[in-house]
């Protein structure tokens, strides 16, 4: 969603409240894209602060689909978005993080709420503490059920010791 700055930068001790909505779908980061679950309206309320100076206040939460890092399963993460901060139009170094989401005296919404959830997103998610992952044979989520596979890793410091075990075993 785009927000026009012009009346609020130029008309002094003004107020105004916009009920604005993220137009995004998802989140893409680094190739890998994380589905907006929910997203609802919200007020942003803008204020002109003095000369070439406005206030942008709002508070929302948006919930990401994240995958399980062992499973694959659809985690929903819940992203808590309260962002209050001042823009100086006539001193602009700065403000250079907001001054990206500015352009034309026109608000992206999107790229400043997109700015403010990727610090936000974890390191790793998983669906559960004791989550089982995948079975690496054959891709079964072990959470859902037991495939039967043999999972065991021979170590490979043994091998010359198994190849003789396996040069004497009986038939």
């Amino acid at each position: 969603m785009k927000i026009q700055l012009s009346k609020i930068i130029s008309t002094k001790n003004y107020t105004e409240t916009v009920e604005a909505w993220i137009d995004m779908d998802e989140i893409k980061l680094k190739g890998v894209s994380y589905p907006i679950r929910k997203k609802d309206k919200f007020p942003v309320i803008l204020k002109n602060e003095g000369k070439n100076v406005i206030s942008i206040a709002f508070d929302t939460e948006v919930i990401l689909a994240i995958p399980c890092d062992r499973c694959l399963s659809e985690v929903l993460y819940s992203v808590d978005i309260d962002f209050c901060q001042e823009v100086d139009f006539s001193n602009p170094s700065e403000e250079e993080d907001i001054l990206s989401c500015i352009e034309d005296k026109v608000l992206d919404l999107d790229a400043l709420i997109f700015d403010e959830v990727v610090p936000q997103l974890p390191s790793k998610v998983l669906c559960r503490e004791d989550c089982k992952g995948l079975c690496p044979v054959c891709g079964t989520n072990l959470n859902e059920k037991e495939c039967g596979c043999d999972r065991t890793v021979a170590d490979p410091r043994m091998a010359a010791i198994q190849d003789i075990f396996k040069n004497f075993k009986e038939v």
